[in-house]
């Protein structure tokens, strides 16, 4: 009695929660993505029993509070950790019901003080004849396919009135439909020239106006055009001569003013000038508003239908829906006259905003935005106070309890659209839960009492096991390679000396030649240091000074097969002339690339998306022909662009520039040719100067040149990943066979590869802090940077409980070395990039760095879990004790390892919430990102608590769940940036296919489960 009583506090009904939390949150992620995030909204986020879903997990964790007693002193650490989840739960609350979101749209020179909602709401006004409101009201309404609720009764005087929402129709026409009540109805098409086009319904008695005639469904002598009625026939009539032109036989008839005309379908009538055609004549029919397929041609409006009663009589209303405008619906009652009104709603803020400038930033010679900022003024007429102010990303006006963000602008660039937050107490309440939380965890990892601190082996003893699914991604590469000679070839240590000079690049940073030669090579050839024996910079060189030879080099990837056939090239790898005969101006391709490029990019096959790769590798080489890469000279036209050395010198600031920027560049290659390396490099070097000089803007330094050089020579990711998976393959291999042979003292062996490791962590480190000094940045901006940064925390990780067990070692190593490799897999782009407006944000190297710093220790959560799958599947009578001891061990390091990446994972999710705050109004928005992120939070609470639910308990169950928990891990990281729409997203386009071996690594993770547990039974491990 007394546990049916308190079910809502009990251990299993939190698990079952976290499951229906888990799997709704992941339901709505795939449905945003394929119907959108309104969607999405109405079907989960916004609805009562998800809300009710969250108010549950609230109160089992206040029985949980209850029946753990986390109230005692030695606990409170844990218990005001787990009370900020409390906060924030009534933090989203509060700017659920009472917070405001909502934009100002503001032009240069003018002054705004109406703010636009996000949400729409439904306006209901009724007026009398002399236009007196006698009822008003309204509702926030965010319409979608799945949620047409909306019902208002309502009386005024006698009068009831019924108005309900019965269909929302995002692709809609009008039609005539048959009704046997109704009336007889035509519908004409007026055109009059190629822009005008209008379709008119009439009923009996109905006059309307349309291309500048009355045209009336009556006998009406005022009417222009006349549609009557008559002995079941219908005719048209007009006071003007009426031509008609049958389309069937082609025939053409004139009649004369006032004469009755057969109406009929499959003809034309001309009355001045406008052409008339008779859709549709019904006797008995009536207007509808239907759905049609989507018209990529023809861009329908959406409406939404209601049906009006007023005293039992029913009519339907319809209101045609435009582009972020309101849209308004009018009806005429014998009495009365009803307005329906859906659109944003308009706030009248209590003061006024005046733009006074809007201020663009590019980076230099792009037109990519650096920044961009509004310099507004606040005009106070109640203080009487006007206050200037500059906002700008991550830079917010805040007055009066109202925040105004950074958000978008007009495309003129002389408006600025402001994103415009009200929420104080919700944003209050959630901030004081965020600052609990973070300062809990800490207090929690300190406090000798919590469960981190006195986990032992005992927490996980039981005899019951279950089995999950998990994800891991691997590639290899392999590599072809072919020569040839009479070419022009640079000498490396000169080509590397001219690699010194900066460029600008096509997105407007600005960075050595060296690099950009390394980004090149890697986008035609897929490779990284050298190709065919030639540095990037060689090859760069050779194509620009020597095309006609080096055209013929085979340096294009080609992955496809049929395009091999098609070029009727053997290996992988084709040349220039392969694919183009510039003597004859054929592109054997170009059939295949005009194809690929008229097909959506949902509906492009693998062979099109390999053709459009084959064609912008091509293009990459003939643009180093053209020099559209050589843009190396600063020039003197009013504007940060550089140009190269084919029309710099038209800018040049005298005579003696021109002949410089003419010429030099061509000097340097007759050196070249000539043997005279040294006066190469001595002209190298003046472009250097001359860079440094005229430039308008700061130019990397020459210690930030000789690090990027360095750090693109150098390869270091590239050494690191076998470097890693080598040395833990061998380390891991050396543990499991002293553990079967019963052979322990190893501590020597061990000591080597831990020490060779180190060396091997620190090149890591060295390579991520060049990188950051480089880019400017946190070197977590991208996929590729943050796939090298989770594997230092895995390696970090490794050594900071590799002393409890040199498994954990063996494993990180193994498993940073996978993620360098995956780093460098095809759809990573490792090229150092600026950032984006919005990423300029201290919030963002917090937030990045400790959320990617959690899947280090997820991951060796993973790891670990599978060395104990392999530990059970290699039990023998002989080494079962020393196995079920190492096991035991590494499950106590396992959940460690998994609680420090919970707490940080926990931590980077909500500074990233901070970060969201500060850029663009909300903490929150339900984006794919933050919900896996939720989702990933979520699934491994349910791992690190499963050991409280009856029957879960055992080390063999929570190392399967540590393994296959990281698989929400891999969907947050991969599957979100790769195959979900989102904020969040690195793909930019089509997602990347699973390779085939995933499923092969899930199939067989399963299949190792399974036998594992079968060899924990029979050894009695447990």
């Amino acid at each position: 009695m007394k546990e049916k009583r308190f079910f809502l506090f009990t251990p299993w009904f939190m698990g079952v929660l976290f499951i229906v939390f888990v799997m709704a949150m992941a339901f709505a992620t795939f449905y945003e993505n394929d119907f959108g995030a309104k969607a999405a909204r109405a079907l989960v986020y916004e609805t009562k029993w998800f809300e009710l879903l969250m108010v549950l997990l609230v109160v089992n964790l206040i029985g949980q509070v209850i029946q753990y007693k986390l109230f005692k002193r030695k606990k409170l650490t844990v218990l005001f950790f787990h009370l900020a989840f409390i906060l924030m739960i009534i933090g989203a609350g509060i700017t659920r019901y009472f917070g405001f979101e909502g934009v100002v749209h503001i032009r240069e020179n003018h002054t705004q003080n109406i703010c636009s909602s996000l949400d729409n709401y439904l306006y209901v006004k009724v007026t009398d004849i002399n236009d007196n409101n006698i009822y008003s009201d309204f509702k926030k309404i965010n319409l979608n396919h799945i949620n047409t609720k909306y019902k208002n009764n309502f009386d005024i005087g006698k009068d009831e009135y019924s108005l309900k929402l019965v269909n929302y129709l995002p692709n809609a026409i009008e039609t005539i439909v048959n009704d046997l009540n109704g009336e007889p109805i035509v519908s004409l098409i007026l055109s009059k020239s190629m822009m005008f086009r209008e379709k008119v319904f009439l009923s009996q008695g109905d006059l309307k106006k349309a291309g500048g005639l009355l045209i009336g469904f009556s006998e009406n002598d005022s009417a222009d055009i006349r549609i009557i009625l008559k002995d079941d026939t219908f005719y048209i009539a007009s006071k003007y001569i009426i031509s008609e032109l049958s389309m069937m036989s082609k025939t053409s008839l004139v009649y004369d003013e006032e004469e009755l005309i057969p109406l009929e379908r499959m003809k034309i009538y001309e009355v001045k000038g406008i052409k008339i055609v008779p859709e549709i004549i019904n006797k008995k029919g009536k207007v509808k508003v239907i759905n049609t397929e989507r018209d990529l041609q023809h861009k329908r409006r959406s409406a939404l239908v209601f049906n009006l009663e007023v005293n039992n009589e029913s009519k339907e209303v319809n209101v045609w829906l435009g582009q972020n405008i309101k849209s308004k619906s009018e009806v005429n009652l014998n009495k009365h006259k009803l307005e329906l009104i859906y659109g944003p709603l308009e706030i009248e803020l209590p003061f006024k905003l005046k733009l006074e400038d809007f201020i663009l930033e590019r980076y230099p010679g792009s037109n990519s935005p650096s920044s961009y900022k509004s310099n507004v003024v606040v005009i106070d007429e109640k203080e009487k106070t006007e206050i200037p102010y500059s906002i700008y990303m991550n830079h917010i006006l805040k007055y009066k309890g109202w925040r105004f963000y950074q958000s978008s602008y007009d495309q003129d660039e002389k408006g600025t659209i402001l994103s415009v937050n009200k929420d104080f107490w919700g944003m209050m309440v959630t901030y004081i839960g965020y600052s609990l939380l973070f300062l809990f965890i800490i207090l929690s990892i300190l406090n000798k009492n919590s469960r981190f601190r006195t986990v032992s082996r005992n927490h996980f003893k039981s005899n019951i096991g279950k089995v999950s699914i998990l994800l891991i991604l691997f590639l290899s590469a392999s590599l072809v390679v072919k020569s040839q000679d009479d070419k022009f070839v640079v000498d490396k240590n000169s080509a590397q000396e001219f690699g010194r000079i900066l460029v600008q690049d096509q997105k407007g940073r600005t960075k050595p030649l060296y690099t950009l030669s390394n980004d090149i090579l890697r986008k035609v050839s897929r490779e990284t240091e050298q190709f065919g024996g030639y540095t990037p910079m060689q090859i760069f060189l050779g194509f620009y000074f020597d095309f006609e030879n080096w055209q013929n080099i085979p340096l294009i990837k080609i992955s496809n097969k049929e395009i091999k056939r098609i070029l009727n090239t053997q290996g992988d790898y084709a040349s220039f002339s392969n694919i183009v005969d510039l003597n004859t101006n054929t592109y054997k391709l170009k059939s295949y690339v005009d194809a690929a490029y008229t097909k959506p990019s949902g509906a492009r096959n693998k062979f099109d998306k390999e053709v459009i790769k084959v064609d912008e590798r091509l293009n990459i080489c003939f643009m180093i022909y053209t020099g559209e890469f050589l843009k190396i000279f600063p020039v003197n036209n009013n504007s940060d662009k550089w140009h190269g050395p084919k029309d710099a010198y038209q800018f040049a600031n005298g005579s003696e520039d021109s002949l410089f920027l003419k010429n030099i560049v061509n000097f340097y290659a007759q050196n070249i040719e000539a043997g005279d390396i040294s006066q190469a490099n001595s002209l190298a070097e003046s472009i250097q100067s001359y860079q440094r000089k005229f430039a308008n803007y700061e130019l990397p330094s020459q210690s930030k040149v000789n690090a990027e050089i360095f750090y693109y020579k150098s390869k270091l990711y590239d050494r690191l990943f076998p470097f890693y998976a080598t040395l833990g393959v061998l380390l891991l291999f050396i543990l499991i066979y002293g553990i079967i042979t019963q052979k322990r003292d190893m501590k020597i062996v061990v000591s080597i590869i831990t020490w060779i490791l180190v060396a091997g962590f620190i090149f890591h480190t060295l390579g991520l802090a060049i990188r950051w000094y480089i880019s400017g940045h946190a070197p977590m901006s991208n996929g590729y940077e943050s796939m090298i940064f989770i594997s230092w925390v895995t390696v970090l990780a490794g050594f900071i409980f590799g002393k409890r067990s040199a498994f954990v070692l063996a494993a990180t190593s193994v498993l940073g070395g996978f993620t360098l490799m995956v780093a460098h897999l095809s759809f990573m782009d490792p090229e150092i990039t600026s950032l984006v407006p919005v990423l300029q944000s201290y919030w963002l190297t917090l937030h990045v760095s400790v959320i990617t710093g959690s899947y280090g220790f997820f991951g060796l959560g993973a790891i670990i879990g599978i060395i104990v799958l392999i530990l059970y599947s290699l039990s023998t009578e002989q080494s079962k004790l020393n196995i079920k001891s190492t096991i035991e061990e590494l499950t106590v390091i396992n959940y460690k390892s998994l609680t420090i990446g919970l707490y940080l994972l926990t931590i980077g999710t909500f500074l990233g919430a901070i970060w969201a705050n500060e850029s663009w109004g909300r903490y929150w928005g339900w984006d794919p990102k933050e919900t896996w992120s939720l989702i990933t939070i979520i699934v491994y609470t349910f791992v690190t608590h499963s050991g409280m639910i009856k029957g879960l308990k055992g080390f063999y169950t929570f190392n399967v769940f540590a393994l296959f928990a990281f698989s929400s891990v891999l969907m947050t990281y991969f599957g979100v940036n790769y195959y979900l729409s989102g904020l969040h997203s690195y793909a930019g386009g089509d997602p990347v296919p699973v390779p085939k071996f995933v499923y092969i690594s899930v199939i067989t993770l399963i299949i190792l489960s399974i036998y594992a547990y079968i060899k924990r039974g029979k050894y009695n491990l447990e």
